[in-house]
């Protein structure tokens, strides 16, 4: 990164204000201001509590294999902002981002403009001035009055919901996933991936107040088999009707019912399902931090689980994978649920250590040992705790998993020498 790329992000960075201010009239006055780039292609609109950015990244992955030039557009990144905004494989480049952060200053100063309003803005911009075919957005934070939502999509897509951010989306499930259906436009159709029926219900009356068209996943695919093979699992479904086998990169039950969302997009978008594309899609792929292998002899892997639903999925694809006795290394952020994750954590087979960290709302080592951790087993940093779990090791095929902050990744991606 030169010194000018960073003056920039040190610029971008500081636009984050304390709490979170959600609205949409300063993006949309934004974005009227530089051209209303957004309208220049056609968008998928992807909200969830969890699992949309991998929903995202898979989609992504396979409209690019079936020819269509799609960008894409995440959060949070782990290393560097410019991870946010991709077409294909390729990160928007820091001359993009600085050039037009120094045009846009008066207007960002002039409005009020965040740090994710910013980066919104750069994607949809980008995707505009490379003339893509389609671009994917995965909402920030809810869905009604986050940036994103000035889009008029082709197809919005909300994944799995459960509690998290509760003090912005509100304190129960009906309220967040209100939240969430604030994504749902007029006549423009939904996927809605596996939810509670009391969250398919609330999505059913939405749907038909906006007269929008509602694809409920779990009514349209059939899992036949999950195979674990080493480090990716081979998966055996029947989607709207078409059987497809295919391997997928990563391990996780969860990232089958993923998988099921893409399926269920790419149906509804008016594709065939066609095995051979898909596959290539899925290999083309580069998507970081779920489950993702940082080292393979010995085996390290790190996920960005970071709340109950997410702990749960993990632990699970975990055991699914035969690694029930991995040891598990958890990185907090104080703003989540901590009880919660603390209680799963009791029913784990393995050894559980937890790790101090470098980053905003990291959990410290007090914090811990007042949520009743034993201070033993609490280290200063990752890889001080990565050592330490490499001599508690049984055998050598024994896991080391690391779990929970997007900070984590910064550390480790170095430690091991992993290029984003």
């Amino acid at each position: 990164m030169t010194g000018e790329s960073q003056k920039i992000f040190d610029y971008i960075f500081g636009l984050t204000v304390p709490g979170v201010k959600l609205e949409l009239a300063r993006v949309e006055a934004f974005a009227e201001r530089i051209g209303t780039p957004h309208r220049h292609y056609p968008i998928i609109h992807i909200a969830g509590t969890n699992g949309k950015g991998s929903t995202a990244a898979m989609l992504a992955a396979i409209l690019n294999a079936y020819g269509h030039k799609t960008g894409l557009f995440t959060s949070p990144h782990l290393i560097k902002p410019n991870e946010r905004i991709r077409i294909g494989n390729q990160l928007v480049p820091d001359r993009f981002i600085i050039e037009k952060v120094e045009t846009w200053k008066p207007d960002i100063e002039d409005l009020g403009i965040t740090f994710f309003e910013v980066l919104t803005m750069l994607g949809m911009t980008y995707f505009h001035e490379q003339d893509v075919d389609l671009a994917i957005f995965e909402t920030g934070l809810g869905g009604r009055l986050d940036a994103t939502n000035i889009v008029e999509p082709k197809l919005s897509v909300i994944t799995s919901i459960s509690m998290d951010h509760e003090n912005i989306l509100g304190d129960s499930l009906a309220k967040i996933a209100m939240e969430k259906a604030g994504i749902i436009k007029a006549h423009k159709p939904l996927v809605l991936g596996k939810n509670e029926g009391s969250v398919v219900k609330l999505m059913q009356e939405v749907c038909e107040q906006r007269k929008a068209e509602m694809t409920y996943v779990p009514s349209v695919s059939s899992i036949q088999s999950i195979t674990p093979v080493g480090l990716t699992q081979q998966v055996d479904l029947i989607c709207s009707n078409k059987q497809v086998n295919v391997e997928l990169p990563f391990h996780g039950l969860h990232q089958v019912d993923n998988f099921c969302n893409v399926l269920a997009s790419l149906d509804t978008l008016g594709l065939e399902l066609n095995e051979e594309i898909i596959q290539q899609g899925l290999n083309d792929m580069h998507w970081l931090g779920r489950m993702q292998p940082l080292s393979v002899d010995p085996v390290v892997l790190y996920d960005v689980a970071h709340n109950v639903e997410g702990l749960t999925a993990l632990l699970d694809s975990l055991r699914h994978a035969g690694m029930q006795d991995a040891i598990l290394i958890a990185a907090f952020n104080q703003r989540k649920n901590i009880d919660g994750m603390l209680q799963i954590l009791q029913g784990w087979t393995g050894q559980v250590l937890y790790t101090e960290f470098k980053g905003y709302s990291a959990l410290g080592r007090q914090a811990m040992r007042d949520q009743g951790v034993d201070p033993d087993l609490i280290h200063n940093d990752p890889l001080a705790t990565l050592e330490f779990a490499s001599r508690m090791k049984q055998t050598p095929e024994q896991a080391i998993c690391f779990f929970g902050s997007h900070y984590l990744a910064e550390s480790l991606f170095e430690h091991f020498r992993i290029d984003t």
